[in-house]
């Protein structure tokens, strides 16, 4: 039997993991009344301050963001904002250094975190005004402001970041592709061959969302992300897993977010996370591995130690605030361990064992009364990549926007639309 050569997306820091002050509960993607949210920037910053937030972007619509005590650029788009809500504000720069130091104070006086909130500047959502949500977040740029963007495109704001030397990561794939109305949607090769497509060509998007806020239209972004990774990972290309809140409102901070491990806080230590995968996706809702109706509440799960023995074949993944540890292979979980209440659990996979259900990567999570934890991918590589490229590259990818064409055109009201056309 083959042996798997593993690659562990934490190799570099393992040591890292094992010490609590190098976690920082971060998001990356939020909104205030600056684009199309119902809270302040200052309101947004002191929910996210009060929950014990490490850092924090502001990914407006259109926007590129500043420190917080900077004005945002106001987009003619979003003026309404000043009859709906009646107000935009951002936070003073005396307010704003507290904030960063930790010795701010709001009134509810919530946060325990010793620790002040950081600021991430040069971010942005693109693609503002599309109906159909084809929306991409540009980290470290400053392009794309202003514009309203195209339907269902996704290449050229990807592009864009790119090239003024960002990243990006897409956000809530299956939201687009309607995978709240048909989850198998997320499965069609065609659907998954279109975004593997785009993280082929373009190394700075370095992941999608897989986790975001309530996980109602985009219930199948996981669903997604495990068959970009049985596409990508043959041909060397891994895709990061992120989860961020898209907080609108105040009391959706606390709904999706990240656990970042780092050395200490730097924009660019945080970007050299970004693109090597040193993060934890968390949610307090996951419809499909939590349940319909489960809400997530108190401590979340943590990793707390991870440990790749490539001799024994096994991974090691420990935690705290768990009930369940679970091993995922192309979708399916193959490996689990649990326990009657939350508190520390180690769960331990022998990748031998399950050769024949392992295709090129296993993924850990981690479940409690507090939510999901997901980990990044780990390669497993038995020396047949090139075989399963073929096998699973489709012959003649069709993007979903075709695919809407062609159900309007099969339509009743489509063929007479396209008889008129003919007509003409």
């Amino acid at each position: 039997m083959a042996k798997f050569k593993i690659t562990n997306p934490y190799q570099r820091i393992n040591a890292l993991i094992e010490n609590p002050d190098n976690h920082y509960k971060t998001n990356l993607h939020t909104h205030s009344t600056y684009s199309d949210a119902n809270n302040t920037m200052t309101e947004m910053v002191e929910g996210f301050y009060d929950n014990d937030f490490d850092i924090l972007a502001f990914a407006e619509h259109g926007i590129v963001g500043k420190e917080w005590d900077k004005e945002p650029t106001k987009i003619p788009l979003f003026y309404f904002q000043l009859l709906w809500h009646g107000k935009r504000n951002h936070p003073t720069t005396e307010m704003y250094r507290a904030v960063l130091d930790g010795s701010y104070k709001t009134e509810k006086g919530l946060r325990t975190n010793k620790r002040g909130l950081q600021c991430v500047p040069d971010v942005i959502e693109t693609n503002m005004f599309t109906l159909m949500k084809n929306h991409v977040n540009g980290y470290f740029t400053n392009v794309y402001e202003g514009k309203y963007g195209k339907e269902n495109d996704f290449e050229i704001p990807i592009r864009l970041v790119e090239e003024s030397g960002g990243i990006s990561h897409i956000n809530h794939p299956s939201d687009w592709l309607g995978a709240y109305k048909d989850p198998d949607c997320a499965k069609v090769p065609e659907n998954v061959a279109f975004f593997a497509d785009l993280f082929r060509r373009y190394k700075s998007c370095v992941g999608m969302e897989v986790l975001n806020m309530y996980d109602r239209p985009n219930r199948s972004d996981r669903i997604l992300w495990d068959g970009l990774l049985r596409t990508l990972i043959p041909e060397g290309r891994n895709v990061w897993g992120f989860g961020n809140s898209d907080a609108h409102r105040v009391c959706e901070i606390d709904t999706a977010f990240m656990d970042f491990i780092l050395p200490e806080y730097s924009l660019k230590n945080l970007r050299t996370a970004m693109e090597n995968g040193h993060f934890f996706a968390i949610a307090r809702y996951a419809k499909n591995e939590l349940g319909e109706d489960f809400e997530g509440k108190g401590a979340y799960p943590v990793v707390t130690s991870i440990k790749v023995d490539e001799e024994t074949q096994t991974i090691t993944v420990s935690g705290k605030n768990c009930k369940a540890i679970e091993w995922i292979a192309d979708g399916e979980i193959i490996e689990s361990s649990t326990a009657d209440k939350d508190g520390e659990m180690t769960c331990i996979i022998d990748l031998a064992q399950h050769s024949d259900k392992i295709s090129c990567y296993v993924r850990c999570q981690l479940k409690g009364d507090g939510g999901i934890c997901m980990t990044q991918p780990f390669v497993c590589d038995a020396g047949n990549m090139a075989e399963l490229i073929v096998e699973t590259r489709p012959a003649v990818p069709r993007t979903p926007a075709e695919k809407r064409k062609k159900a309007f055109n099969d339509t009743r009201l489509g063929v007479i639309v396209n008889k008129i056309k003919d007509k003409r």
